[in-house]
């Protein structure tokens, strides 16, 4: 997808999506859609995403991968981090970057994609976007018996391994599996506590609220 927006008028959907398709000789194409409002649905404020799935369905793209991050806190720490250092990937052998030092946290005021929203704000619309998500999928399946969709957490299907996650994504394409190459490793290992300067502050924010439970990562 097209990564911001800005004076050029971007192409459609239908024309990135069939452009990426003529670079690849294998017979999977797989892309990646950040679902939110404020990452690349925003880029064409016109479509909300049963659009996006209509259009996806013409083209003939029926499997879906739905991949969520329970744990909001620290895809937040990971979000500020590489908005910070400009580091969004590391190569398995690297040793750069393995100590940083403590981020902190701010309670509001968080550029992420197009919008701004306080760190709670931010919580409830990560966990906004993917019931909907959730809801949606559900709801084309019934509609059809040609969608297909898969639910993956990072927390339960990726975290210990990616090899896990890797494993069930082969097994719901009917792909046969093989020996992969890891070539990437963590960007922000450790408890939540030792990669947050403030952590006393965030504690104090989020212990009265349904996200409390993050903070045990």
């Amino acid at each position: 997808m097209p990564r911001r927006r800005g004076e050029k008028v971007l192409p459609s959907i239908e024309q990135v999506v069939l452009e990426s398709r003529k670079m690849f000789a294998s017979n999977v194409h797989l892309f990646e859609v950040k679902h939110l409002p404020a990452q690349n649905l925003g880029l064409y404020p016109s479509l909300n995403v049963a659009n996006w799935l209509k259009m996806f369905a013409s083209l003939g793209y029926q499997s879906h991968i739905l991949l969520h991050r329970r744990n909001g806190l620290r895809r937040m720490v990971s979000h500020l981090r590489a908005a910070e250092n400009g580091v969004y990937v590391a190569t398995a052998g690297s040793s750069e970057d393995q100590s940083q030092p403590k981020l902190t946290l701010p309670l509001r005021d968080i550029r992420h994609g197009f919008e701004v929203r306080s760190l709670l704000g931010w919580l409830q619309e990560y966990e906004r976007g993917w019931q909907q998500m959730q809801t949606l999928f559900s709801h084309c399946a019934r509609e059809s018996s040609a969608f297909r969709w898969l639910s993956l957490t990072y927390e339960n299907d990726l975290a210990q391994s990616p090899l896990d996650g890797y494993q069930r994504v082969c097994t719901f394409l009917g792909l046969s599996e093989f020996e992969p190459n890891l070539r990437y490793r963590k960007l922000n290992p450790g408890s939540l506590s030792e990669l947050i300067a403030n952590w006393d502050e965030i504690r104090a924010l989020l212990t009265p609220t349904p996200f409390a439970w993050m903070l045990e990562d």
